[in-house]
């Protein structure tokens, strides 16, 4: 069978099985070589800039590592020197290939292999020096750059290295300056052949021999083809991404190009595509927003745009003490890589097998509705039970792997149970270190989901992330925050919500045509109207102290309009151990709320705080006990819709020790007598 590529082009050989044809691949010199590829860089590229420091720190760093590689035993050498990307786009033939990025990196290969080659027959080619320079003085099959704005690669390689033969039998530097001064690329060239010589000619053959194995074969490019990948822009805009460091390959792109190697599979094709096929699949179910809120934790150091990365980084341990090692975990995939390529199809089955029992396992937890809620809650507040690290999803598919239905939900309670040891009731007031208000509060909407009746009943972990790292998430009182003074930019907003409340007009901006309509609307009682008359003054008022005296004085004559409502109201003064504290800054007063609704109306007064949170469900998530709270559901005396009084957070305080009697300890109860 004829293979051809996507030029229809034939495919012989070794080529066949090469990763050439793949949009990344890891590519050594050697396969560059035998295919032969022809590189084009475009104008919008800059000129060669590698300094002489830079060629001698490479070519430390690739002797290093060949000493120190060459020092291990087989099973634990790593298999080849990876270099950064190389990206390229198909031009008219797959041989040609325009250079996106990495021209830099792939011009100083030619310097470096040439180099070794003169500096292994230099004596001969001093015999020759004075024969016209010619392509012959180059080493065989080095692969060619075109330039749109300089000479071949052949040309001028070739003039530096007839310019070096010269100047060493002459005894001199002239040709070698000449070249320089032709213009800046030249200057560049000349510098870094000269260092790549001066280092060389100290060598002896077999150090030759094994730094040109080491370039040829050992040494990888990250080759990304972006004819063959899924991309629309224009490749200015690519290279500039890139130089920008907009962009960059990530771990699991590099783990995908390491493990899809064609030379793993031989003849059996198969298997590389149905691996494909798995990492394809794993990548769709992580990308899904529900999947991904309930394993992905926000505690978790790094943020990923492909999910998969996120199990290589669990598997391989990365912590927020690799931030700075960006390929930390592609770096230990490829140390473990195997030298010999009989054992790597063995590697990376090893390698591949731990993401998909990873990734079943965690399937199986987010099926199961108890271990979807309580591992979902532990890793966001858990800590192991021997030491106060931050519970891993590691750690639990170790405590849980082999372990019955029955004791694994026994054990999650007991972390969940375990992640609560330091907290008091009280410790549950707003605003005191430990952020216990949050963390009980997260903890009751889950349990509250849990214990209701139907199979579907699940928390919404995806919302409550996305809400958590975008606008973030805040204790908020329900009873009114007394201590509140409106501001003068409040002004608007408040006499519209008090003045929409009493009379149910609707916000107009012809201001008069809205003052009109509300007074046609006034309650018939003279209480309730004085009311709406002196917040109808709010849109007149000016940013003086007389004004805002005026207003706040109206704001706090409304909040006592509704406190004369409840028949009890919390204390300022409540005793909690040696100091006082306001019985309204307790949990019991407390629900969670978005960012955005708070920053708008969480100082309002409790029923335009209700009405609006009940409206802005259908534009915003709002958790369950949230709602709860604002419909008293947990009260079980139903007075007053419009005032959340002290029995009605007595009685959802009873509510939160009892739905979480399974984590709390015994003798959980007030801080201060009821």
């Amino acid at each position: 069978m004829i293979m051809r590529n996507r030029f229809n082009e034939e495919i012989i050989g070794s080529q066949a099985e090469s990763d050439v044809y793949q949009p990344l691949a890891l590519e050594n010199i050697d396969q560059i070589r035998k295919k032969k590829l022809i590189f084009f860089v475009p104008a919008y590229q800059r000129g060669y800039r590698w300094r002489p420091n830079e060629i001698e720190v490479l070519i430390d760093d690739l002797e290093r590592f060949r000493s120190e590689e060459d020092k291990k035993g087989e099973k634990d050498r790593c298999p080849f020197y990876c270099m950064q990307a190389v990206v390229v786009k198909n031009c008219d033939t797959a041989r040609n290939l325009e250079v996106i990025d990495g021209q830099q990196r792939l011009t100083t290969m030619l310097i470096l292999l040439q180099a070794l080659y003169v500096s292994k027959n230099l004596d001969t080619m001093k015999l020759l020096y004075k024969v016209p320079y010619q392509q012959s003085i180059l080493e065989n099959n080095l692969f060619t750059i075109n330039y749109e704005t300089r000479t071949l690669s052949t040309e001028w390689l070739s003039e530096i290295t007839h310019a070096y033969i010269a100047d060493t039998c002459n005894g001199n530097k002239n040709e070698s300056s000449k070249l320089k001064d032709k213009n800046s690329d030249y200057f560049h060239f000349v510098d870094a052949f000269e260092k790549a010589m001066e280092i060389f000619n100290t060598w002896d053959d077999e150090d030759r021999f094994h730094l040109s194995s080491m370039l040829n074969k050992r040494t990888r490019f990250i080759w990304y083809n972006i004819s063959l990948a899924d991309s629309s822009d224009s490749n200015v805009d690519i290279f500039d991404r890139i130089n920008a460091t907009k962009i960059e390959l990530n771990n699991a792109e590099l783990i995908k190009a390491l493990f899809l190697q064609g030379d793993h599979f031989g003849s059996e094709t198969h298997l590389r595509d149905q691996m494909a096929i798995d990492w394809d699949r794993i990548e769709k179910q992580l990308q899904n927003p529900s999947f991904w809120g309930f394993v992905y934790s926000t505690r978790h150091p790094y943020r990923y745009q492909t999910h998969i990365e996120y199990l290589f980084d669990l598997i391989k341990h990365k912590t927020s003490e690799e931030r700075d090692n960006y390929y930390y975990t592609f770096n230990k995939y490829n140390q473990g890589y195997p030298r010999e390529v009989d054992k790597r199809m063995d590697y990376v089955n090893t390698c591949w097998k731990e993401v998909q029992d990873m990734m079943l396992t965690l399937e199986e937890w987010y099926n199961d509705r108890i271990c979807y809620h309580y591992i979902g809650y532990l890793l966001e507040y858990g800590i192991e039970l021997e030491n106060d690290n931050e519970i891993s999803i590691p750690y639990l598919i170790t405590m849980l792997t082999g372990v019955s239905k029955t004791k694994r939900a026994d054990k999650l309670k007991e972390l969940v149970k375990h992640s609560l040891k330091n907290v008091k009731p009280d410790k549950l007031f707003h605003g005191q270190s430990g952020n216990y208000v949050t963390q009980v509060l997260f903890l009751l909407n889950i349990q509250s989901e849990q214990n209701r009746i139907s199979d579907t009943a699940r928390f919404s972990f995806s919302s409550y992330k996305e809400i958590k790292e975008g606008i973030g998430w805040n204790e908020e009182h329900v009873a009114s925050n007394s201590d509140y003074t409106p501001k003068f930019e409040d002004r608007e907003g408040l006499a519209y919500a008090i003045l929409e409340y009493f009379t149910g007009v609707k916000k107009n901006e012809d201001i008069t045509e809205y003052k009109t309509e509300v007074q046609k609307q006034y309650p018939s009682d003279k209480e309730t109207k004085d009311l709406c008359e002196k917040v109808l003054e709010f849109f007149d008022i000016k940013n003086n102290d007389e004004d805002m005296k005026k207003m706040s004085s109206t704001y706090f004559d409304i909040i006592d309009y509704f406190d004369q409502q409840k028949e009890d109201t919390f204390k300022d003064d409540a005793q909690v151990g040696r100091s006082t504290r306001r019985e309204k800054d307790f949990i019991w007063n407390f629900a969670l709320l978005n960012g955005t609704t708070n920053k708008s109306y969480g100082n309002d007064i409790y029923p335009l705080k209700r009405k609006r949170i009940m409206s802005d469900e259908y534009y915003i998530y709002t958790p369950v006990c949230t709602r709860a709270m604002f419909e008293k559901a947990y009260s079980h005396k139903l007075s007053n819709m419009m005032v959340w009084g002290r029995t009605d957070a007595k009685d959802y305080w009873d509510y939160i020790c009892e739905c979480l009697k399974d984590f709390l300890p015994i003798g959980f109860k007030l801080p201060f007598i009821y």
